[in-house]
């Protein structure tokens, strides 16, 4: 199943001045959390392990990971199946992730790139919803 695809954001009512990249710094922002939770999937570690452990070891942004190995988008089959459960929920047809990533970060959408998000803040902000998804 495919979460997300940053060409539907850039190639959609996007800002003109706003490297392509930018449609997808929501979803390297969410996929890079996930890969540090330790949740990559099989494929991920089969085709992509060099470039994880780079991203592991911050030698990698999110963005530069999500284009580099997943053609700008968020596929299950990058993820362990706990991932997919909560993205399922999170970031699904009608999960919340895209209302609380435009609430904390409004001023940045489509208009900065993963370097202008306070990490800490959007870290914090998805790890309240998966202990929320773990509570329920």
């Amino acid at each position: 199943m495919k979460y997300d695809d940053a060409s539907w954001h850039s190639e959609g009512e996007f800002p003109e001045t706003s490297p392509d990249e930018y449609g997808g710094t929501h979803i390297a922002l969410l996929l890079k959390w996930c890969l540090l939770k330790g949740w990559a999937g099989e494929e991920t570690l089969e085709d992509c392990h060099e470039e994880l452990a780079k991203l592991l070891r911050g030698e990698l942004t999110g963005t530069e990971y999500l284009f580099q190995c997943c053609d700008g988008k968020l596929i299950d089959v990058m993820l362990n199946d706990h991932a997919n459960e909560f993205l399922s929920w999170y970031y699904g047809d009608q999960g919340p992730y895209m209302n609380d990533y435009c609430a904390e970060f409004h001023d940045s959408v489509y208009v900065a790139g993963e370097e202008s998000h306070d990490w800490e803040k959007f870290s914090a902000m998805v790890q309240r919803r998966y202990d929320e998804w773990r509570a329920a």
